[in-house]
């Protein structure tokens, strides 16, 4: 692991015992990943995260360059692809605390692709946007550790929102395919804005796929004929059962293969992922 922390470092870094991330949970995130060592959608990701500083109150002052080039600065080197994790704490309240981790990427396995994932859905609701903003995205994972147990043997536990429709994952989207239609909880029920979940929804609506973004009730996860999630380390995942009912036996529904097989694809040939 590399750890930038006002500069680069190979090895462990020491941060304040009264920094107010770890004091009170003060601070937000992004998660970024490399495909073929090139940085995926920096600038998107650049967005998101000074975007959720405003909301905490955090001063960000870094432009994206500079963010851009220290990140860069990070992967020099790094033979494999790698998982890049970029937080901002309210430090000591005076001066922000600006802290990269570059890891090399556990990517899942082939078998993952193949076969699918088994998730659960938690019996927890998505705090209400009133309280906090699906846009932000916190180091303070509470609700998500809460929703998360009991659960332990799923890869993903969806969350429906404060009126009951179905959310997102505690790590991803959710799509399903109903009608041969694709569907995905639309950002007014309260979710956040993937970036691969967006980028899904271009690639589906290149290749002539009805794509549907709005409210979804949950009885919709046990009647869909597809279901797959979206997130930025694995991309599209094929999810195989959903609680104790079976989306497919074999293998992976058609729109489903058709979205995977062109994923790679379509993202290498959109210039504005990679700048």
């Amino acid at each position: 692991m590399r750890i930038y922390f006002n500069s680069w470092h190979d090895e462990e870094v020491q941060i304040s015992a009264v920094d107010r991330g770890f004091m009170y949970g003060e601070g937000v995130y992004e998660s970024l990943r490399t495909y073929n060592g090139l940085l995926f959608a920096p600038q998107k990701h650049f967005n998101r995260f000074k975007r959720s500083s405003q909301i905490l109150g955090i001063p960000f002052k870094m432009d994206f360059e500079e963010f851009k080039s220290i990140l860069l600065c990070g992967i020099e080197g790094m033979k494999e692809d790698c998982t890049i994790r970029v937080v901002l704490t309210n430090g000591d309240g005076k001066k922000p605390a600006f802290l990269v981790y570059v890891m090399e990427l556990q990517a899942p396995s082939s078998d993952l692709y193949t076969y699918g994932v088994s998730i659960g859905i938690s019996k927890l609701r998505k705090p209400d946007e009133s309280a906090i903003p699906a846009a932000l995205k916190t180091t303070s994972h509470a609700n998500l550790m809460m929703a998360r147990r009991g659960k332990e043997n799923f890869y993903e536990v969806l969350m429906l929102n404060s009126r009951g429709y179905v959310a997102e994952g505690l790590m991803s989207n959710v799509f399903l395919v109903e009608n041969n239609t694709l569907v995905t909880s639309s950002i007014d029920t309260g979710i956040l804005d993937g970036i691969t979940r967006e980028v899904v929804i271009d690639l589906a609506k290149s290749l002539e796929i009805r794509v549907d973004e709005r409210l979804v009730d949950i009885d919709e996860l046990f009647n869909c004929s597809e279901c797959f999630l979206t997130r930025t380390s694995a991309g599209i995942i094929p999810v195989r059962k959903i609680e104790s009912r079976y989306v497919f036996e074999d293998e992976p529904g058609g729109i489903t293969q058709l979205l995977i097989e062109n994923f790679r694809p379509y993202i290498f040939q959109r210039s504005d992922l990679w700048q």
